[in-house]
């Protein structure tokens, strides 16, 4: 069994009152420029570049043999799959399980993406060694650590190096949604840092650079979420202290804004199970976004879609209560019809964990995608 993508009795406390008793979803105010909850930008899209991420960590915890895991994705011949370099790990042990999924990639020319920093795919999001493990209280800046700073530009510039050859590399990402508070702390990246991690790596590469964010769920998430938390700005419209608009920020042009969407999230209170459900104007927020990138000659991609359970607990990651199988194509042609050319499935250990258990609902799921999508040009760096 395995835990869900983060433990969700993080969300209790801040979402109390929308986890308690189910609520319709907020009326926007009046002054707050809100996209259209059902705004259609593309009613007939072309094929997408359909991805996914992929965690030799968690295929492991899944009792996965991770490198036939990995072969199985390449097999099934997504346009992107998006990797991390764990820093706690390449501390500890080298390159060596990097340097099999890279080389792996580039024999069978598989795109990849590489994700760099100390944040990195899934929980418990912050990889730090643990000779440089922070004093940080909870909910704070990590990056205010000034020995801390030091060591991940150098983990930066090292892991850069490194692979900057590989021709299978499209793009970098760096960090992992860096401005939104996660972990089991609760810590964040601050601007500033990020800046000089994206800075450190075009003075290397001139590869496009990723920088991505937890998209909008509904209003009360989005709240707390946000690193200000329960902001005034926020709350009347202004977004430019939005995780969304400061990503964009250090950007350059034809980098990439990535945004990670997810629709249904298990909680537990009080000893019941529920789901919290995100906002009817999910897909027009993030088709919002999509289009400010534009407009600032910048890219937009979804860099994870839903596509496994968020659950409340371990135990119900088996029979989820949070989405099912056949969500994951309705969700995908709502972010499409936004005009997002590049989306990301998130979950793919959970499909090959199913399948190999007698149930291939989710990765069949997946494969009438990438059916549907395979005329989509390829990426290239």
């Amino acid at each position: 069994m395995a835990s869900p993508r983060r433990p969700a009795v993080l969300l209790v406390v801040s979402l109390l009152v929308s986890f308690t008793f189910p609520m319709p979803d907020p009326m926007p105010l009046p002054w707050a420029q809100l996209p259209q909850s059902h705004a259609i930008v593309m009613s007939d899209p072309a094929p997408a570049q359909v991805g996914t991420s992929f965690s030799p960590r968690h295929a492991t915890y899944l009792g996965l043999d991770w490198k036939e895991a990995y072969r199985s994705l390449e097999a099934m011949h997504f346009k992107v799959i998006r990797l991390s370099a764990y820093w706690d790990q390449v501390d500890a042990e080298g390159y060596d399980q990097l340097d099999w999924l890279l080389n792996e990639s580039q024999a069978s020319g598989q795109p990849v993406v590489l994700s760099v920093g100390m944040k990195g795919l899934g929980w418990p999001e912050f990889y730090i060694p643990r000779s440089l493990q922070p004093s940080t209280e909870d909910g704070g800046d990590v990056s205010q650590d000034g020995l801390l700073r030091a060591a991940v530009l150098d983990f930066v510039h090292e892991t850069v190096s490194r692979y900057r050859n590989n021709p299978t590399l499209v793009a970098w990402q760096v960090e992992n949604e860096p401005l939104n508070p996660a972990g089991p702390h609760r810590w964040f990246i601050g601007r500033d840092l990020l800046a000089m991690e994206v800075a450190t790596l075009k003075s290397l590469d001139s590869r496009p650079v990723i920088v991505n964010a937890f998209g909008h769920f509904n209003m009360l998430f989005d709240r707390t979420s946000n690193r200000s938390g329960f902001d005034l700005k926020s709350l009347l419209g202004f977004e430019s202290d939005t995780a969304e608009a400061q990503s964009l920020g250090v950007l350059g042009r034809d980098d990439i804004l990535g945004l990670d969407v997810y629709t249904e999230i298990g909680y537990r209170f009080l000893g019941h199970d529920g789901v919290s459900h995100a906002g009817s104007d999910w897909a027009g927020k993030a088709g919002h976004w999509r289009g400010v990138a534009l407009k600032q000659s910048k890219q937009a991609w979804v860099t994870e879609a839903q596509a496994e359970p968020w659950e409340s607990s371990i135990n119900s990651y088996g029979d989820p209560k949070s989405t099912v199988a056949a969500d994951i194509g309705a969700r995908f042609t709502s972010i499409r019809e936004q005009g997002f050319g590049t989306i990301l499935l998130w979950g793919s250990e959970y499909w090959l964990w199913r399948a190999s258990n007698g149930d291939p609902s989710w990765l069949n799921a997946v494969k009438t995608i990438l059916a549907a999508n395979a005329g989509a040009p390829d990426l290239v760096s």
